[in-house]
């Protein structure tokens, strides 16, 4: 069995400072204006007090609390985006509040600073030794990988360089150190 409710509008209304009354009326002129009556017939109650229909009263209040974390200039692009999102019917309120959540300005990261402060000198160092293991491990890996090798500055080294590629590529290196020897070979008199 479902127990019945112990919180009214007006508790609500006093844990948080909700929207004020000006703009969640505007909110819902907007949403007649769209809508017609169909927003409206959707929190009519039949009991009217001073304030007017007490449905649509205490539909204000809810409303006035559901978007209390969003600015004017939210709220105005997700009424906006009302009639693209919604075209025949009118949003209930979570619909309206994930529109608004959608528009609302985002947060940049921002980098949680260290618990210890650290010198300017310190971090330098720690960085230039974290860069140079970092430079160290990848050209242990470039040599494990491409089987980098050192070559002399001449043409036997040019000639190891490409059979190195050719070989790192899957070719046949000694084919193609024989096909550059035959090809630099001194060419001999006729």
């Amino acid at each position: 069995m479902f127990k019945p409710i112990e919180i009214s509008a007006e508790a609500i209304k006093a844990a948080a400072t909700p929207l004020p009354e000006e703009a969640v009326n505007n909110i819902f002129k907007v949403m007649h204006g769209f809508y017609g009556n169909l927003f409206l017939s959707k929190f009519a109650s039949g009991e009217v007090g001073e304030q007017g229909d007490k449905g649509i009263v205490s539909a204000r209040q809810i409303w006035g609390h559901g978007l209390r974390k969003f600015g004017p200039g939210t709220v105005k692009a997700a009424l906006a985006q009302c009639i693209e999102a919604h075209p025949e019917f009118p949003p209930s309120l979570p619909q309206f509040v994930a529109l608004c959540r959608a528009n609302a300005p985002r947060e940049a990261y921002r980098a949680p600073q260290p618990a210890i402060g650290m010198s300017q000198a310190l971090s330098s160092q720690y960085t230039a030794k974290a860069r140079a293991a970092a430079t160290a491990r990848l050209e242990q890996i470039m040599t494990i990988k491409t089987g980098y090798i050192e070559v002399s500055q001449d043409l036997t080294g040019l000639k190891l360089a490409i059979a190195n590629a050719v070989a790192c590529a899957g070719g046949d290196e000694v084919a193609e150190l024989r096909r550059l020897d035959a090809m630099f070979a001194p060419k001999a008199a006729a």
